[in-house]
């Protein structure tokens, strides 16, 4: 218990010895804190990057083969294509090959079937093709030949009254059109290939047009009776049936006549026996015989109207309607077999296109092996533009294997070349395209290069996160000015993009700045004791920061965090959320007029 009391004593001791340290050693503070005076001026704003020399174009040779591939034998790095190395075809990297030469040998086999089968299909399409029209022709022909029977047994007139009624083509001419509709509508479905749904409409209307001009009279019945009345002088076989008929029942009547009044004289003589019995019977068997051929002409002359007639005019044209039917008929398996033989064309068309494209694709392979110079240039190995990581992994030698599209040489145009920089998230606001820059090749410190920002990344790049996730940078591209022969690709360079340049405005270093809970503030030498004040900041650079309110021009500012401010938890470090910059070199009071540093940024 008493040591508690003796520690506790201790530590009051202690805190009340360090409180009357600082208040009674301010002065000795401001001594020893290192001051800035409040700069008021032109000050520039940029954004100072280091990079990379690039060509902004670069000619690469790529494998073209789609299997990794051995190099068997490469262009020394570094050597100079020259215009005639590539008149004369300079090959610069040899793959092996020998695996491609047997895939060909193997393919051969198979293109040469394919292309049987496209012949024979192709041969087979045609084929049918010319069976489909002697079989369209075949059926126009047996239609033909019944229109022509109806309009031969009815004649001309009345046979296109009756099939006009009937709703069937009446003549050639209207046959003809119906033909060649049906025939327009199935090539137009072949032709039709993928469009289909757009066809079917247009197929469906016509198709039904077809179906109500062959089929609209075969619910109902026709009578052709009332067709015979008044047609005594037509030019049909039925007209002249029914002439030889009625001509023939005429003649029965007359002889029926003649027969009748020869009975009765025969009666009379025989009454007065002028005559014998004999006699008389033969003139009355006579009579009966020419009256039975009357009642027959007569009975034939009724079937014929009754019956024969609509029965063979029936026939005549169920046998045209039927010729028109099978001819629809054969017309859809014309179309049938020709989308069949057709598919079996395309089908094997596209095979051989298919076996023609990998053939052609191999030969390219092959010929790839051999990569030949095409561009005059300095050769350099694997992709300029790759992180060193990626070409340390995809190393180039003889021996080593490559794979598909993988960048073997690089032959960079020296003519245009650029810088490339990674922009920190922190900075990358202030960027924007086509921004001045200065830059500084190590290669050629002396020399200061003029360029400007032509591209920006719009999303940060993945790999630089890869190891560190909270690193993000923005990749940029600074094309530079004019053409340097001295520059090669790959020289470290810096980069100051020129952003903004401020005009009569206050300042001071970076490092007097510190930042707690997103409020700034900073230490003022007054009268030998440092204040701290709160101040309002503006624009910055790598250096020095714009001061809008909180300060005077000339008032001193410390450029460190005095040393007993520091928090025990942080011995000899920045209080909590001051500004991690390190303390820039004390300058003597009055003379603390530094030339700001030009860093190009977004406004």
């Amino acid at each position: 218990m008493k040591s508690k009391i003796w520690i506790y004593g201790g530590v009051a001791v202690a805190g009340i010895a360090a409180v009357s340290y600082f208040t009674s050693g301010s002065t000795r503070q401001a001594d020893d804190v290192p001051t800035f005076s409040v700069q008021k001026g032109r000050l520039q704003i940029n954004v100072l990057q280091g990079g990379e020399i690039r060509a902004l174009q670069n000619f690469e040779l790529k494998s073209e083969i789609e299997t990794p591939t051995k190099i068997l034998s490469l262009i020394p790095e570094g050597y100079l294509v020259t215009e005639e190395d590539v008149k004369e075809g300079k090959v610069l990297v040899e793959l092996d090959n020998s695996d491609l030469k047997t895939r060909i040998q193997d393919h051969e086999i198979q293109f040469q079937t394919t292309v049987a089968s496209y012949i024979d299909a192709d041969e087979g399409r045609e084929i049918q093709r010319s069976e489909n029209q002697s079989l369209v022709r075949d059926m126009k022909e047996t239609a033909i030949f019944a229109l022509m029977d109806f309009e031969k047994y009815l004649g001309r007139d009345l046979s296109m009254k009756i099939l006009a009624d009937a709703g069937l083509p009446k003549d050639a001419s209207e046959f003809d059109k119906f033909a060649d509709q049906l025939e327009s509508q199935a090539n137009a479905q072949l032709e039709a290939g993928a469009k289909v749904s757009a066809v079917g409409e247009a197929k469906k209307d016509t198709m039904n047009a077809l179906k109500k001009t062959v089929g609209s009279a075969e619910s109902e019945r026709i009578d052709f009776s009332p067709f015979l009345e008044g047609q005594k002088s037509g030019d049909g076989e039925a007209q002249q049936k029914l002439r030889q008929l009625e001509d023939e029942l005429l003649l029965r009547k007359s002889e029926l006549a003649v027969a009748k009044q020869k009975v009765e004289a025969s009666q009379r003589l025989a009454s007065r026996d002028f005559i014998s019995k004999t006699q008389l019977e033969n003139d009355q068997v006579n009579f009966e015989k020419v009256s039975l051929a009357g009642k027959t002409a007569s009975t034939e002359l009724d079937l014929f109207k009754k019956y024969a007639f609509s029965k063979m005019c029936a026939q005549l044209v169920s046998a045209y309607r039927e010729s028109l039917t099978k001819l629809q008929r054969t017309v859809r398996a014309n179309r049938s077999k020709m989308a069949q033989a057709e598919t079996r064309f395309q089908t094997a068309k596209r095979r051989y296109e298919m076996e023609l494209a990998k053939k052609e694709d191999l030969d390219r392979q092959l010929k790839a092996c051999m990569m030949r110079a095409v561009q005059p240039g300095l050769v350099a190995y694997g992709d300029l533009n790759a992180s060193a990581a990626a070409r340390y992994s995809e190393s180039i030698e003889e021996g080593s294997n490559v794979r598909f599209r993988q960048t073997v040489l690089t032959i960079p145009n020296m003519s245009q070349m650029g810088v490339h920089v990674n922009v920190h998230e922190s900075q990358v606001k202030k960027v924007r395209i086509g921004q001045p820059a200065l830059i500084k090749v190590d290669a050629e410190p002396g020399i200061v290069l003029e360029g400007r920002v032509a591209e920006l990344a719009v999303l940060p790049d993945s790999s630089s996160s890869r190891y560190t996730p909270n690193l993000k940078v923005y990749p940029a591209s600074i094309h530079i000015l004019g053409t340097h022969p001295w520059m090669k690709p790959g020289m470290n360079a810096k980069v100051e993009i020129l952003v903004d340049q401020l005009a009569d405005v206050m300042f001071v270093p970076v490092q007097s700045i510190e930042v707690e809970n997103d409020h700034h503030f900073c230490y003022v030498n007054e009268s030998g004791s440092l204040e701290r004040r709160s101040v309002e900041t503006g624009l910055f650079n790598d250096e020095f920061i714009e001061v809008r309110t909180g300060l005077q021009l000339g008032e001193l500012v410390a450029l460190s965090l005095p040393k007993k401010l520091v928090p025990e938890n942080k011995p000899g470090g920045p209080s909590p959320g001051m500004s991690e910059d390190p303390v820039a070199p004390a300058k003597p009071k009055g003379q603390g007029k530094a030339k700001p540093k030009d860093v190009a940024a977004v406004k």
